[in-house]
């Protein structure tokens, strides 16, 4: 048995070899302010619960300024909401690769574009940037427009019945949208997305993904089976993976004897399964990208469109003028077809929307990590293996960005001659730079077509108290607490 002592030095030993590993980053220590933490474990400790991420985030900030240095047990990382810095950071070709908290993601969803490495990233960007094209976009209009025709009929029971939760509804909506423009109409009919399963498994995964991320040790099977979290976790990855299987297995034995409907020529699935048969794409490469595309499009797209109502909601004056916007471009209420011109003359929905996105942007932190090298406009080189975070939530709420009201909604923050002056990396919902968001046009055409519907038919109100809104980064962001709305016809 050891006793004290050697203890001591066993630990000792430990901490020099750990100092002489991380000899190369120690320079940043004296370049870049930040919270060294403690011997092995840095400010690790602090980090353990997604619950407390953005407040810890936000003390430090606050503490030593925009960009800050520290270490999670042995790996060195930056946090930044400095707009300068994060566009050195977007723009370098050695920061494309995701930040190791993405290890999760892969796990949980596999490797698809989100997260996936270069050069890998790069080739299957090139290659699917066809199925996010203009064109095809403007092609999903009629299904964005009759998934919103059918949400206006499932809010038509809840009016004038006091306040309910949206979210649900929202989310289930949006999950029909991303399954049938990724994979085809079709879809829409499967029993596993109609009875909701399939929306349930995407949830019980996030939760999964957000445990992995800040809780590193459940990557490991084995640690999974000894806290009795595996079996569930492994029958939910089982369930997504049959059923796109099943729907890619369906599109190949039909190939050139069932041709697809006119609305589904362009769709994701298509592409990929091309890819497939001339062998750029295997099989598991079309089923990880359209796991991961589902995903991302679903979830963030329904926190959008649910956070703008509560938003507006909470501050009445503004969705009067978003309805007054709306009823000139569609004079009558109930349902009606909003094209992609009409979208484009909602220039206060624009406003909205973006305030909305800087508020309670849709991903609060990503994570990016160095690999080479990287000199930064400042003067400051970061050495390979820095991991970055990129703090968006706190950028987007900065006081000296954004004036003394940054935490308050006000969709005046974007009309022109506010936001001249603003450094173009100050607002970055969707990213921006060498690897943004492939989706990014996706996401704003549905929830502007969604919103113009909502809007003109139902008014939106809340007992909620914008300064009681408490948020939790859970790899997209949450309420703690999600405000109840209460419906009525216009």
């Amino acid at each position: 048995m050891l006793t004290w002592q050697l203890w001591c030095t066993l630990l000792c030993v430990l901490w020099i070899y750990f100092l002489w590993s991380r000899r190369r980053f120690y320079r940043l220590i004296f370049q870049i302010p930040g919270p060294v933490g403690y011997p092995l474990v840095g400010m690790a400790h602090k980090l353990l619960h997604k619950e407390d991420v953005l407040r810890v985030f936000n003390h430090y900030l606050d503490k030593h300024g925009p960009f800050i240095f520290s270490w999670l047990g042995p790996i060195p990382f930056i946090i930044v909401k400095d707009p300068k810095i994060i566009q050195d950071i977007f723009n370098s070709p050695h920061c494309l690769n995701k930040g190791i908290i993405y290890m999760a993601i892969d796990d949980a969803s596999g490797q698809g574009l989100f997260s996936k490495p270069e050069p890998l990233w790069s080739v299957h960007r090139k290659l699917l940037n066809p199925a996010f094209g203009h064109k095809l976009l403007v092609s999903f209009g009629p299904i964005f427009n009759a998934e919103s025709a059918s949400l206006l009929k499932t809010l038509e029971p809840l009016v004038d019945c006091g306040e309910k939760n949206l979210i649900p509804l929202l989310q289930s909506f949006t999950l029909n949208i991303a399954t049938q423009t990724t994979m085809g109409s079709e879809v829409k009919y499967s029993e596993y997305i109609r009875s909701n399963k399939l929306l349930e498994a995407y949830h019980s995964l996030l939760e999964s993904m957000t445990d992995m991320c800040f809780s590193p040790w459940l990557l490991s099977k084995t640690i999974r089976q000894l806290l009795g979290r595996e079996e569930q976790y492994a029958k939910i990855k089982s369930q997504i993976s049959d059923f796109i299987r099943k729907i890619i297995e369906s599109k190949l034995t039909k190939g050139s004897e069932a041709p697809p409907l006119p609305e589904d020529k362009n769709i994701f699935l298509n592409l990929a399964t091309d890819l497939m048969n001339r062998g750029i794409f295997t099989t598991q490469d079309v089923q990880n990208e359209s796991s991961t595309i589902v995903f991302g499009a679903f979830e963030t797209t329904a926190n959008t469109v649910a956070y703008t109502l509560i938003l507006l909601a909470m501050f009445p004056e503004y969705q009067e003028k978003a309805f007054e916007e709306i009823r000139t471009l569609f004079p009558n209420t109930g349902d009606f077809e909003v094209t992609y011109g009409d979208t484009q003359n909602m220039t206060y929905m624009d406003l909205i929307l973006n305030e909305s996105m800087r508020v309670l942007t849709p991903v609060p932190i990503v994570a990016r990590q160095t690999m080479q090298d990287v000199q930064l406009s400042n003067g400051i080189v970061l050495p390979k293996g820095v991991q970055i975070g990129i703090d968006i939530f706190h950028l987007h709420r900065d006081k000296n960005i954004w004036g003394e009201n940054a935490e308050t909604f006000d969709p005046e923050h974007f009309l022109p001659h506010h936001m001249q002056d603003k450094h173009p990396y100050s607002f970055i919902p969707f990213t921006k730079g060498i690897r943004n968001c492939i989706g990014w046009r996706y996401a704003l055409l549905s929830s502007k077509i969604t919103l113009a519907k909502l809007l003109r038919n139902y008014k939106f109100s809340t007992s909620f108290k914008f300064e009681d809104l408490d948020f939790v980064e859970d790899i997209t962001l949450k309420l703690r607490k999600v405000p109840l709305l209460e419906v009525q016809k216009r």
